[in-house]
C-alpha cells in the first residue's frame, strides 16, 4: 500500500473487496453490506467526507456572521480568543484522531465544527494581513477554488489520468517534512532569537508568491494521494470505522488546501 506523506493517512490495513472511486457513479450495491457492514468503502468515505464539509461550511458561515462584524468596527482582536482556541482545538482533536482511529466518527464532526471558525477567523486575518480591509469575495473566490481543485483532482484520479507512485510519495514527503522544518525555524528563529529570516508565507515578492503556488501544488497532490490511499484501503478491507478516518484525513487536506490558496489569492491581490 502507498506511504502517505499526510501523516492522518497512515493508519489503514485488512484483506476483502470493495468498491473502487468508479462505483460512486453507479448503482451497484455496497460491498460492505454484504459483509455485514464490518469493512470500509469508498462510497461510505465520500458520504462522511461532505457530511463533514458541510459542517466546516455552516460553522464558518455562522462564525463569519459574528467575526466580521467586529472587523469592520475596528475590533479585530475581540476575534484572537476564537481564533487561538479554535486552532488548538483544532490540534488537540486531530492527535487524538491521528493516534486512536476509532474516535473519528465521534470527534470529526467536532473537529469540522471547531476548523470552521478558524478558517472564519484566518480567512479575515489574512484578507487584512495583504489587503488591508475585509474582501468576501476573495474569500469566495478561494473557496470556489478550493473545491474546483478537488473536484480535478478527483476526476482525474477517478478516471486513471493521475497516480502517486513510491518515488512520488517519498518525494511529498521530504517536500511536508521540509515545509515542517522551515515553518519551526521561523517560529524559533524569528519569533525568539529575531533572526529575520524570511517569511515566505507573508511575502508578496515572486519568490514569496512562488513559494506559495508551490504549496498549493503539494496540497492538490496530497489529494490525489488521499484518494489512492483510500480506494487501497477499501480494497483491502479496512474496518468500517475507518471510512470516518479516511474522511476526517480528507477533510484535514481541503481545510490546508483552501488556506494556502486564499493566502496565494490575496497575495497576488495585494500585488494589484
Amino acid at each position: 500500500m502507498l506511504n502517505s506523506s499526510n501523516p492522518t493517512m497512515r493508519a489503514f490495513d485488512r484483506p476483502i473487496d470493495a468498491p473502487r472511486w468508479e462505483d460512486l457513479a453507479t448503482s451497484a450495491p455496497d460491498s460492505a453490506a454484504a459483509t455485514g457492514g464490518a469493512v470500509m468503502t469508498v462510497r461510505g468515505t465520500a458520504i462522511k467526507t461532505g457530511f463533514l464539509l458541510a459542517i466546516v461550511v455552516a460553522s464558518a458561515a455562522m462564525s463569519w456572521m459574528k467575526f466580521e462584524p467586529l472587523v469592520q468596527a475596528k475590533q479585530p482582536g475581540a476575534i484572537m480568543p476564537w481564533f487561538l482556541g479554535s486552532m488548538l482545538g483544532g490540534i488537540v482533536l486531530s492527535l487524538i484522531v491521528a493516534f486512536k482511529p476509532a474516535t473519528a466518527a465521534y470527534l470529526a464532526p467536532i473537529y469540522a465544527a471547531v476548523q470552521g471558525v478558524f478558517l472564519s477567523a484566518l480567512s479575515l486575518f489574512i484578507s487584512l494581513q495583504f489587503l488591508k480591509g475585509v474582501e468576501g469575495a476573495l474569500i469566495f473566490q478561494a473557496m470556489t477554488l478550493t473545491f474546483g481543485i478537488a473536484g480535478a483532482t478527483f476526476i482525474a484520479y477517478a478516471s486513471g489520468l493521475v497516480r502517486i507512485g513510491g518515488m512520488v510519495a517519498k518525494i511529498m514527503t521530504v517536500a511536508m517534512l521540509g515545509l515542517v522544518l522551515y515553518a519551526v525555524a521561523l517560529l524559533l528563529c524569528n519569533g525568539l532569537l529575531s533572526m529575520n529570516i524570511p517569511n515566505l508565507w507573508a511575502s508578496t515578492t515572486p519568490m514569496g508568491i512562488a513559494f506559495s503556488g508551490f504549496v498549493v501544488l503539494l496540497a492538490s497532490f496530497s489529494l490525489v494521494q488521499d484518494y489512492q490511499i483510500i480506494e487501497e484501503s477499501a480494497a483491502a478491507g479496512a474496518p468500517k470505522h475507518m471510512e470516518w478516518y479516511g474522511a476526517f484525513a480528507l477533510t484535514v487536506t481541503l481545510v490546508w488546501l483552501y488556506i494556502e490558496v486564499l493566502r496565494l489569492l490575496a497575495k497576488l491581490r495585494g500585488r494589484e
